[in-house]
């Protein structure tokens, strides 16, 4: 049998539905382990949208996330995170995982394959455009 012979190999885009229960999935699992590490302190910017502070992305609201010692020795650095930002690190950190197919089902996003350490990579590339901690 006569050996496969690649020309090329092409890299396409994949739509990917994102609801605003896919948000809320995301940081919750983010913000209840996910994140902790190297966050201590996560502030709702103006009023609460939903119930919860994992609520805030979804509904068009603003979250404020700040960096702990020792990551951060002055501890004064905080993040802003909106929806556009979110968005964004979700889709970088779906660009560089090997194998988005996993996550998927038809097009809408499946967050129950989304683990906390997965969750908090979404976070860093969203507030960071790459993850700086792990």
């Amino acid at each position: 049998m006569e050996e496969r012979k690649v020309v090329e190999t092409l890299f396409i885009r994949k739509a990917v539905e994102v609801a605003v229960e896919d948000i809320d999935d995301i940081l919750c699992g983010a913000m209840e382990g996910g994140s902790n590490y190297w966050c201590d302190r996560i502030d709702v910017i103006g009023d609460y949208l939903g119930e919860y502070a994992s609520e805030q992305i979804g509904r068009g609201g603003k979250l404020r996330f700040h960096v702990k010692e020792p990551f951060d020795d002055e501890s004064t650095e905080w993040y802003e995170m909106d929806r556009e930002k979110f968005l964004h690190g979700l889709q970088e950190w779906l660009n560089s995982y090997p194998d988005i197919s996993s996550f998927l089902y038809k097009n809408e996003l499946d967050c129950g394959q989304i683990d906390a350490g997965m969750a908090d990579s979404i976070v860093q590339y969203a507030l960071f455009d790459e993850e700086i901690f792990g």
